[in-house]
């Protein structure tokens, strides 16, 4: 085998670098990327916190910009969308 350096994976993750890593970054809870500079699917902002649940009419406003908030189908709202709209 030979050995080669690993990419910069941030401050949220760490490379897997053992003789039998494959130079991958592996991303703590919520992160994403191959620097570990994104949130996953479902969580949000500067933290990656995970998203309440918008239920089958919603949809959480995720990524590192997003604000968590549930953004609901049309006809739907309230806070997890479940209420018919006014």
């Amino acid at each position: 085998p030979s050995c080669t350096s690993c990419p910069a994976c941030g401050a949220h993750g760490a490379c897997n670098d053992t003789l039998t890593g494959d130079g991958s970054c592996v991303c703590d809870g919520g992160w994403s990327g191959s620097s570990c500079d994104s949130c996953s699917p479902s969580y949000f902002g500067p933290s990656c916190t995970s998203c309440p649940a918008c239920g089958a009419h919603g949809a959480c406003n995720d990524t590192l910009t997003g604000d968590g908030s549930c953004v609901c189908d049309g006809g739907w709202s309230g806070s997890s969308c479940d209420s018919c709209s006014p």
